[in-house]
């Protein structure tokens, strides 16, 4: 089985002159393309049970960035949720989940080569 990735290359907007600067541009294109992320966080949240998803609710929100000593790259904390399906039924519990998801810079672009775990498959 071969790994899946996510990669990804974002312009980062706004003055970019220091490293808070920088980090807050980092944030801002994370928050802005959260989407992108959905398969990763839906398979780290994936256990094996279908009935556990990632939440739609509050499903991405970015802790802090962490950059190198030579501002050529870091890593970004996440936050995100997930729920428990019984049948149709929603079941009013949610778990926080963290991961931390490197980076890379390139200018002023954003860049991201993440691999994805490896889904779970209870056939083989």
């Amino acid at each position: 089985m071969t790994q899946e990735r996510i990669q990804t290359r974002y312009r980062l907007d706004g003055p970019l002159a220091t490293p808070a600067e920088l980090e807050q541009a980092t944030a801002r294109a994370i928050e802005h393309h959260k989407q992108d992320f959905f398969p990763l966080l839906e398979r780290l949240v994936d256990v094996g049970d279908s009935r556990v998803k990632l939440s739609q609710k509050d499903p991405l929100r970015v802790l802090g960035v962490e950059l190198n000593g030579a501002l050529t790259g870091g890593s970004a904390r996440l936050n995100y949720e997930s729920n428990f399906a019984e049948s149709c039924r929603l079941i009013d519990e949610y778990d926080q989940h963290q991961t931390s998801v490197p980076f890379r810079l390139e200018g002023d672009e954003l860049l991201f080569d993440l691999e994805l775990p490896i889904a779970w498959n209870f056939n083989n």
